[in-house]
This record gives structure tokens, sequence and C-alpha cells, in this order.
């Protein structure tokens, strides 16, 4: 079983070996799964060590030089494997996988991060506000890089309550000092322009698919509406502003004796904000259940199809402001591109908008998006985004290979075996995935007859360095 395991993850990498040449993609399977292994700071020191000098999923350990040219050096494009992981693995295992069934829209969502770097002459660095530190401000500015994140989310069949984001498309944020003059190759683009260029990237690979867009309401931009192709069913859900300039739908026709000539207006009269209207309004709310973050819950709603000109144009939005029946939690306000759009699912797709942030707190925490070491301009655009790309093929792996395997299947804990959790746990975490790849991979690594081989000191070297952690 541990073998067939390994197989899987080795044809999973497999899958994105055309972004290579023959020889880069084996340095690109010894990285990506010694990035895996590796518990302590993921620089090239670090997959060297947890590499060895023994052979590594059937292929030998190269020169610690080759390593460091994969990242500022190789020939091949970020771009292209964000590609090939979209197409190739995370689509075939959404269609498999997922709630929806083949076909069904495919969810994306789009945000920011900062990652903090220690050195001034990193290349792209500068100061950057990270809205999740915690001071007084609510916001702290600080030395880093911005980095923009495309990440599909999905329901399992295997744990249908839980929405997991898989991170496909990456993209740094770069300063106007950093890029190229107008007409360079290079150009300066907004967070909001490189998140439609993401757009424009996933239509052109999958071309005929639906796509349902959630973003923040940093994102709710006229940039990012205009990229949609509502003719294709495209849409976007986000946050409406509380004090957002709201317009009726245009009249179809003028009223009975009026004297107006000319074009009817583009716009009816001027709404109440969405705040105004939350707590004016008595009539037209109904109470509906949605699934949102794990639960099923009940909500009131109160749909009003508008128009907001400074986002959406003279396009049609529908405004949905959405009360807790039980008075605990404040209103919130939400708008969709498509006015036909149900109201149940408009809150079901904003609420999954929150694994992205779960991602990338996982590739911060578990996979060391924070901790790179590179500062030239070549490695700096590659290399933080490879534990995004280990996390999807991760969690591409536990799901079709692992989640219902024998001794690697997940196990819901009970407050027996762990009292620090209230109730079962109902889904595998991404460090239970992470464990588990880890598992397997260290079974194949060190078989029952190593100390026949003649190789035990080697590998119990790269397994005290991989335990420790040490840097």
């Amino acid at each position: 079983m541990d073998a067939n395991l390994v197989t899987a993850w080795k044809d999973l990498c497999q899958q994105l070996a055309p972004a290579f040449t023959t020889r880069t993609y084996v340095t690109f399977l010894h990285v990506l799964t010694a990035w895996a292994l590796c518990r302590s700071r993921p620089a090239v020191t670090g997959l060297v060590l947890t590499v060895g000098r023994g052979r590594l999923l059937g292929h030998a350990a190269k020169h610690w030089t080759t390593y460091e040219r994969f990242f500022y050096k190789s020939a091949w494009s970020l771009e292209g494997l964000s590609r090939l992981l979209l197409v190739r693995v995370v689509v075939p295992l959404v269609d498999r996988f997922g709630v929806g069934g083949p076909g069904a829209p495919l969810e994306l969502s789009f945000d920011d991060t900062t990652c903090g770097r220690f050195r001034e002459r990193v290349a792209f660095a500068g100061y950057f506000k990270d809205a999740s530190a915690s001071n007084v401000a609510g916001k702290a500015c600080h030395w880093a890089h911005n980095w923009v994140i495309g990440c599909v989310s999905f329901r399992c069949r295997l744990w249908p309550r839980w929405v997991i984001g898989l991170p496909v498309l990456f993209e740094l944020y770069r300063k106007e000092k950093d890029c190229d003059p107008a007409g360079g190759a290079r150009p300066f683009r907004t967070r909001h322009e490189i998140a439609a260029g993401m757009l424009r990237q996933v239509r052109e690979a999958l071309p005929g698919r639906r796509l349902a867009v959630a973003v923040d309401g940093q994102y709710a931009t006229t940039v990012l509406c205009s990229e949609l192709k509502p003719e294709a069913g495209e849409s976007l859900v986000s946050r409406v502003r509380r004090d957002a300039a709201l317009h009726a739908l245009p009249p179809t026709r003028r009223g009975r004796g009026s004297r107006r000539r000319g074009p009817l207006p583009l716009k009816g009269k001027r709404l109440p904000t969405p705040l105004a209207m939350a707590r004016r309004r008595t009539r037209g709310w109904r109470e509906v259940e949605v699934l949102a973050y794990g639960e099923r819950v009940k909500k009131l709603v109160l749909p009003i199809v508008c128009l907001w000109t400074a986002v959406r144009g003279y396009w049609p939005i529908k405004l949905l402001i959405v009360r807790d029946p039980a008075g605990v939690q404040a209103d919130d306000f939400f708008f969709c591109t498509d006015p036909t759009e149900s109201d149940e699912r408009i809150v079901e797709r904003v609420a999954a908008r929150w694994p992205v942030e779960e991602a990338v707190r996982d590739a911060k925490q578990h996979g060391g998006m924070e901790k790179v070491q590179g500062w030239c301009p070549r490695t700096v655009e590659r290399q933080a985004p490879v534990a995004m790309v280990v996390q999807t093929l991760v969690k591409a792996w536990y799901i079709t290979h692992a989640a219902t395997r024998g001794a690697a299947a997940f196990r819901p804990s009970s407050p027996a075996s762990c009292p620090w959790l209230r109730a079962r746990k109902g889904h595998p975490s991404y460090l239970d995935m992470l464990a588990c790849l880890r598992w397997a991979l260290w079974k194949d690594r060190i078989p029952p007859n190593s100390a026949l081989a003649g190789k035990t000191g080697d590998i119990m070297k790269v397994l005290r360095f991989t335990l420790c952690g040490a840097t």
C-alpha cells in the first residue's frame, strides 16, 4: 500500500512535467518532495539536506548547485506551470470529487497577501500593509513581498460540508519603481488588473467552462467586473459598500403625460444606501437556509435588483442584505453581477471564498511560503509559489489516493482520544494530509531491509535533520 501511495505521488507530479525539460523535471520532483518533507526553513540548503546523498523517488540526488540553478536560471515558466496545475490536476479533481459533478461552474477566488522579508536588497520587496496583523490600528506596514493568489474552491463528496481551496495562480505585485517603463515587458499593473489577468488565463485554459468568481470587497471594482463575460455565464459575488451610491433600474417607457423628448435615462432614481435600506425596509424579507462555513444556518435575506454604476456601470446587479434572525451578528451586504442568481447561492458563494484565506495561512505556517531565502529577481518570482503548488498537489494526492486507504485514511478524532476537541473532527486539515504524505514517503525511503543495503547511516542522517527542523 505504501508503494502505491508513493507511486501515486510521482504520477501526480508527472502531470506537470511538460513545463520542464527532462533533466529539470527530475530536479523539480526532488524540490517538490523535499519541500513536503522539510520541517525547517525551505531554503535550498534545507531542501538539499532533506534530499540527502542517496536516491529519492528512483532518481539519484544532484549537486546542491543544481537545486539553486532551478530557481534562478532554469528555463521554465510559472505561468505555464500554473496552467498545467489547473488543467491536469485541479479540474479533473473537481469534476471527479466535486459535489456539483463534471461540468459544474468552476468557483474562483482572488486575494492578496504579504510575505515578510528580512533583507533590504531582496528584489521587489517593499513596505506593504498587512491587514491581518493584530495591533491597535488593525493594520501593520512591514517590509515584505505582496502576492496575488488565485484559488479554486469546491465541495468534496467525501466531506460535503467542507469547502476545499486549491491555489493555482500566483503573481507578485510589483511597485511602479520595480516595473518596466511604458511599453516594456513588465508594465506596472495594479492588484485588480493582476486578478483580471488571472481570470483571462483561466478562461483561455478552460474554454467553454462557466466561471463563478468570489472576491473580497477590495476587489469589487470596475477593473475586475469589466473582465467578466455574462454571455458565457460568468458572474461575480462580493461585498458592497454600506454607503454605495445605488440607483433603481431605468424606466422602460415614459410616464403618461410626460412632455420630455429624447432617449430614455440610463438609470432610475437614486436609492438609499444599503445600510439605510436595511434599517428602513420591513417588507420583502424572507428566511432561507444555507450551508456556510460548514454549518446549516438560517438567514433573513432582502434581495434588490438595482444599478451600481461606480462598479458595474449600467449592468443590473442583485443587492442582497443578509440578516441574522437571532440578531447576534451585524447585517451583511453582498452583491452579484448576475441578477438571476438565487439568494441562497449568493450567500454560499460568498462563504466559499474563505478557503483562499485558509490556503494562504497553511502556505505560511506549514509550507514555508514566508520563510524562503531567495533574493534575486527570478528566484523571488519562483520560489515562494512552490509552497502553494506543493499544497495543491498534497490535497489532490490525499483526496484521490489516500483518503480512504487503510492506515492512511482519515479517522475523526473523538473527545476520548483527544480531550481538547469539543466535538468530533469532521474533516482532515491540510496538516493531516501533509502528515499522511510524509508518512508514506518515509516508509518508502526506509524499507525494512535498508540495513542490508548499507545505507542506514545516510538515511538516518537525513531523518534526524528533518525531525529536528534544524536550519
